[in-house]
């Protein structure tokens, strides 16, 4: 004869009611000791603002460029869960920066922190809300009789929500949109390899815009 559940003895059925509700309960997508790993690209698409001084005898010439920029890069993100609503990770995001002149050649790096909340954290799913704190770095070399090559480095600033799906307990995929807002001053111009020192010229790059990132996703 077949033993219905409400058959077991009690303290049998308290213990398997018991071991029930703590497997739904661990069943989060993230927790304190999860390791997170994502890997995919990312589509944005920026304003720019371009500003440079001239100080000639004392007198400075400022000169103001407003244009767009898209973005293609490559984020390299992880992350570990503290607790089930929140987890910080590390991102290197390497990639390439396309202005109006987008003959240039040019690579460009970002990198930092990332605190995130899992505001909806299921076994199989999840949504996250975060920010993204470090810097940029941005090269840009032009080809002509001699060429240029100008470095720009500063600050990273970021926001962004995303969600996520497992398929299998440790694979999924990530899909991000995040807002993004760099402060870069020129560092560093060179002319066919030979450094400039530019000490009466001040440059600065400042982009804002947004970004769309699908990722693979593995959870561990």
């Amino acid at each position: 004869m077949k033993k219905r559940i409400t058959d077991l003895h009690p303290r049998t059925f308290l213990a398997f009611a018991a071991s029930l509700v703590t497997t739904l309960l661990n069943a989060q997508y993230n927790d304190k000791g999860t390791v997170h790993l994502a890997v995919g690209p990312s589509f944005g698409i920026h304003s720019t603002r371009y500003e440079q001084r001239i100080v000639i005898s004392g007198a400075e010439f400022p000169e103001t460029t407003n244009d767009g920029a898209a973005t293609i890069t490559y984020p390299i993100q992880v992350g570990y869960g503290f607790s089930r609503l929140f987890s910080l990770g590390l991102l290197i995001e390497p990639g390439s920066y396309l202005d109006s002149n987008a003959t240039r050649s040019n690579s460009l790096i970002i990198y930092g922190v990332e605190p995130r909340f899992h505001v909806v954290n299921k076994d199989r799913f999840a949504w996250m809300v975060g920010g993204q704190f470090g810097g940029s770095s941005l090269t840009i070399q032009e080809q002509g009789q001699n060429v240029s090559e100008a470095k720009y480095s500063g600050s990273l600033f970021g926001l962004d929500t995303g969600v996520a799906f497992l398929f299998t307990e440790h694979f999924g995929l990530q899909i991000h949109l995040r807002y993004l807002a760099t402060r870069m001053p020129l560092k560093d111009f060179s002319l066919s390899g030979s450094s400039i020192v530019l000490s009466n010229f001040e440059a600065e790059l400042n982009t804002s815009g947004v970004a769309l990132q699908t990722s693979l996703a593995f959870r561990f």
